[in-house]
């Protein structure tokens, strides 16, 4: 019988001492199939109970391999992994102990970043790390992305690497969350580049996708992760760098299997650059920064009608405008790209969420603000810009800024001269390509009336959409990339040998 469905709140300390009740070798298999059978958001809502979701299995997994012993006499059953959900539901918050008025923003910061960077469309996610790190052409020499940088980073070639992703994904996901390399036949390796054989996948699984007992419980030891008990489960899973787990039968279990997908992602491999590049890593985030910038106007220029203007220089002192200008025939869209991430910090929601809010994205709405003076003004270096459209702002965000279009967090932000909606880069993805309306039409049709909620691209824009072209691109270079309809419930399953 479950006894934590109605009660709350659970205290942290009692959830994990439940874990712990049993052996790893007992839970692990039984959350590793669980999340076999509850992969992608379509299964997730046939769940009536709202248990089964990854971030919750996630935690259960690596508090039991981190924290748990295998001398706990007691296995776990179908029961017991019910129970431990409900009591991770139930846990004490931080928002019950602050004063009224200090406590929803934090809360909301916090649930949006443990739930929704799980809830990313898979298709976009894989395909945007090749069509952003190999088929866009920077403007500037790079530094550290340069010739030979995918097996310095990787090991292989970025295209093997998002299909040994998505290869794990769906061992993990038709054969009960585990992986052996004698599953998979030799001579179906000959779709990858390099990774061609048992022992090339073996290197690659081991350097980047694989841990153990010992390892997890030497990064518990290191204080990782906060020791807060209402922050606990809000702090960066390890099983998300490290998703595969030697030492329970086969080769490998794979506890959580949408965990595999983001290890090859391009947030996934921001966190490989920043663990390999040490002192090089600012040089890797400018390379990044630049190569997302020109990701940007590639999108812009699948707006129908536009004519697509890279940054204006002006003055002699050669100050810049924002970093993209498109005008339509019947709008003008300033768009500021901005590539730094929402850091743990952010996500937790400390008190002082606004002043790190300001310093991500502050710079990108001054920048809004200058370029349409400039243009009103009529300075001779944007004379070419229409000055008698409708203008509407856009910062375009490398990985979403959860929630921060709406008023409650919109309002810590500066004040722009024209609206503005911060959009990350897959509402751009998906906008572009939008009708009925278009990104034209939904913009303009709305900008005297704000949607009380805030401004968001999608809901301004998010008519039918179509197949992206930047995203078929690289999708298409994959070893299993052979059409996007092959994604099954927006996950790529039947897109590998299972």
């Amino acid at each position: 019988m479950v006894r934590s469905f109605f009660r709350f709140p659970v205290a942290d300390g009692e959830y994990l001492r439940r874990v712990r009740r049993h052996p790893p070798s007992s839970l692990l298999p039984l959350i590793a199939r669980a999340s076999s059978q509850w992969p992608t958001k379509e299964e997730w809502r046939q769940d009536g109970s709202m248990l089964y979701r990854p971030w919750a299995l996630a935690d259960a997994a690596w508090v039991s391999l981190s924290r748990g012993s295998e001398h706990r006499q007691r296995p776990a059953t179908d029961g017991d992994l019910v129970e431990i959900l409900a009591q991770y539901v139930a846990l004490d918050d931080l928002y019950r102990h602050l004063p009224v008025g200090e406590r929803l923003e934090g809360f909301l910061l916090r649930v949006a970043g443990q739930q929704f960077t799980w809830q990313e469309d898979d298709f976009s996610e894989l395909a945007r790390s090749l069509a952003l790190l190999v088929q866009t052409t920077p403007t500037k020499p790079l530094e550290v992305l340069v010739d030979g940088w995918e097996h310095d980073l990787l090991g292989c070639p970025l295209a093997d690497y998002v299909g040994l992703a998505q290869l794990l994904y769906t061992a993990a996901t038709h054969r009960q969350g585990r992986f052996d390399l004698a599953w998979v036949l030799e001579d179906e390796l000959t779709v990858f580049e390099e990774l061609t054989s048992h022992a090339a996948l073996k290197t690659v699984i081991e350097r980047h996708f694989a841990t153990g007992v010992e390892e997890e419980r030497a990064r518990a030891a290191s204080g990782l992760l906060s020791n807060d008990p209402l922050l606990r489960r809000y702090t960066p899973n390890p099983l998300r760098s490290r998703p595969l787990v030697r030492g329970f039968g086969c080769d490998y279990l794979i506890p959580v299997a949408s965990a595999v997908l983001g290890k090859a992602s391009p947030m996934g491999l921001y966190y490989t650059g920043m663990e390999h590049y040490g002192d090089a890593f600012e040089a890797f985030t400018r390379d990044l920064g630049e190569l997302f910038e020109q990701y940007v106007g590639r999108h812009l220029q699948l707006l129908p009608d536009a004519e697509v203007h890279p940054e204006i220089v002006y003055d002699k002192d050669n100050k810049k405008g924002v970093d993209w200008i498109a005008v339509l025939p019947g709008l003008v869209l300033l768009v500021e790209v901005k590539s730094a991430r929402p850091t743990a910090r952010l996500r937790l929601g400390p008190q002082q969420f606004g002043d790190e809010l300001k310093q991500k994205l502050g710079k990108a709405f001054n920048q809004i603000n200058k370029s349409a003076k400039l243009i009103t003004d009529r300075h001779p270096a944007f004379a070419h810009i229409p000055h008698d459209r409708p203008r509407f702002g856009i910062v375009v965000t490398m990985e979403p800024y959860h929630l921060v279009n709406s008023p409650d967090f919109r309002v810590l932000l500066p004040d722009t001269a024209v609206p503005t909606a911060i959009a990350s880069a897959s509402e751009l993805e998906d906008v572009v390509v939008a009708a009925d309306p278009g990104m034209q039409e939904g913009i303009v049709s709305r900008l005297g009336q704000p949607p009380p909620g805030g401004w968001s691209l999608r809901g301004l824009a998010g008519g039918r959409m179509v197949i992206n072209p930047v995203l078929d691109q690289g999708w298409a270079a994959y070893p299993w990339g052979t059409e996007h309809a092959s994604l099954a419930g927006g996950s790529p399953q039947a897109a590998a040998p299972g």
